[in-house]
């Protein structure tokens, strides 16, 4: 839901708004510009990564270009934080829809529930799951995501002119 919100604010503002002249711009404007969708880009592949896998040999948790797969004694306790993410073990996932807002929202606290499961199966080796992740549920690099919204703007510029 962030990363659709945060995806239609980027096609708004857009550091190549319509009707810019490019063949105008300074090396400094163009440095800009490209870094500001690269840290848009960054943010929404960020969004799009709240998805962790467990199964019978840990935990996998999303990064930028890999993922990492935690072995469940290295867990221990996941701990949801306010802003929507949740600690695993020494690492940070998510994120979710922030407690404060899911309250006001009256969403269920995607985080909390996430931590709260973790913290379980931690304690209870017997609840985990018994076999490894197949393909379709493995999780995947943030990176992954990124070519979406680079489709999405070019595919709108393309359209507008």
């Amino acid at each position: 839901m962030l990363a659709t919100l945060w995806l239609g604010q980027l096609m708004l503002l857009s550091p190549f708004a319509y009707g810019t002249d490019l063949a105008g711009l300074t090396a400094v404007e163009w440095l800009l510009r490209l870094w500001t969708l690269s840290v848009a880009l960054w943010i929404f592949a960020r969004l799009g990564a709240w998805r962790v896998t467990a199964d019978r040999d840990g935990v996998a948790v999303p990064r930028l270009f890999t993922v990492e797969r935690l072995p469940w004694d290295e867990v221990g306790k996941a701990v949801a934080r306010r802003d929507g993410c949740v600690h695993v073990g020494s690492r940070i996932t998510g994120p979710f829809l922030p407690a404060p807002l899911a309250r006001l929202l009256r969403r269920p606290d995607g985080a909390r529930a996430m931590a709260d499961h973790l913290t379980i199966m931690v304690r209870n080796p017997e609840l985990r799951p018994t076999e490894r992740a197949g393909a379709r549920t493995r999780v995947r690099p943030y990176a992954v995501w990124a070519p979406l919204p680079l489709a999405v703007l070019a595919a709108a510029h393309l359209l507008a002119g």
